[in-house]
């Protein structure tokens, strides 16, 4: 078997990229698309392979689980971690799931409560509280990223944090827990969305002194006569400059 050199897995095998990939994500579900370095149809054949050598279980079309080994035998994945996973890329955690997600809430939700972006709701659709939101889908973004495109569409309301504690943290997610590159896709996914969400984001990547060529996109996209309800939002300092009522 030929093999591939990159950056991450130099020279090695796709089998071997997902061997790894299983041993760092023991009690975890992978699919084709988490093997980095390889071809979607060689990580298909390595996930098949290291599933008929008992390395990783089959739960469904293209996706398996990582067991881990337990006093009471090897682990098993929760229905919810496998509806979740197959819905991958096409839904956002919303209302307290969004906040608990982001630091804002303790909330923890007996049933996520999720934004799916399709017609019809999903199989396995009682593992969690599904909100339909139909038409064209979205640009995929990372679960953090999601969740907060949805707070800041609910202007901040399942927030248990205050104003000015939620600035803050939201401001350390910004410039601490997000690389440049997450920036822009999280600024080119917002850019998909209502303008009042567009505004309260412009204004939290303004507010935590982000580089003016990140956000002025989102400045430009605004008609500059409406007003928009901030919401939790209203007390930023700059909020009257991104158009808050």
């Amino acid at each position: 078997m030929s093999k591939l050199k990159t950056k991450e897995h130099p020279a090695q095998t796709a089998t071997e990229i997902a061997l790894h990939l299983a041993k760092q994500s023991s009690n975890s579900l992978l699919r084709a698309e988490d093997l980095t370095g390889t071809t979607p149809a060689a990580a298909t054949k390595a996930l098949a392979r290291l599933a008929k050598k008992g390395v990783l279980t089959r739960v469904g079309k293209g996706l398996y689980f990582a067991p881990k080994d337990t006093l009471l035998g090897r682990s098993r994945p929760s229905q919810m971690a496998i509806a979740i996973k197959t819905l991958e890329g096409k839904t956002r955690p919303t209302g307290a799931s969004a906040a608990n997600l982001l630091g804002l809430s303790t909330q923890i939700p007996a049933r996520p409560q999720v934004v799916a972006f399709m017609s019809n709701k999903p199989k396995n659709a009682d593992v969690a509280r599904f909100r339909l939101r139909r038409g064209s889908r979205p640009q995929p973004i990372p679960a953090l990223e999601g969740a907060l495109l949805e707070f800041i569409r609910e202007r901040g309301a399942s927030a248990e944090t205050g104003p000015e504690e939620s600035y803050r943290r939201l401001r350390s997610l910004l410039t601490q827990q997000l690389s440049m590159n997450r920036l822009i896709d999280l600024r080119d996914a917002a850019l998909e969305e209502p303008p009042r969400v567009r505004a309260m984001l412009g204004c939290l990547f303004a507010n935590a002194d982000l580089s003016e060529n990140l956000w002025q996109p989102l400045k430009a996209s605004l008609n500059p006569f409406t007003k928009f309800d901030f919401g939790l939002f209203q007390g930023l300092p700059n909020a009257k400059e991104w158009q808050a009522k």
